[in-house]
C-alpha cells in the first residue's frame, strides 16, 4: 500500500482542481474484508437476540458485495476515489 498520494489530471483545459485518490493492494484489502466479513458473521451467530446487533445482517450483506466487487476486479492494486460534492 502507498501512502504517496496521487493525483489524476483532468487536462489543461479543465478548470477543476486535480483529483485525489487512495491506492491500496489488492491482496491485503481482500484479507481486511475477509477477516471482517468472518468477525460479523460470528458476532451475527453469537448475539441473534441483542438489539444492538439487529442491523448486522444489512453490514454483512454491505461489506460482502465490496468483497466481490474487489474479487472480480483484477490487478494488483484498488484506486478509491473521492466523490466531487
Amino acid at each position: 500500500m502507498s501512502e504517496d498520494r496521487i493525483f489524476y489530471d483532468a487536462g489543461p483545459s479543465c478548470p477543476e482542481p486535480l483529483m485525489e485518490a487512495l491506492l491500496i493492494d489488492r491482496e491485503r484489502m481482500i484479507r481486511v474484508v475477509r477477516i471482517a466479513l468472518a468477525e460479523l458473521h460470528a458476532r451475527r451467530l453469537a448475539t441473534p437476540q441483542f438489539t444492538g446487533e439487529t442491523d448486522i445482517v444489512e453490514v454483512l450483506r454491505y461489506w460482502d458485495e465490496v468483497f466481490g466487487w474487489i474479487k472480480q476486479h483484477g490487478g494488483t492494486d484498488i484506486v478509491m476515489m473521492s466523490r466531487r460534492t
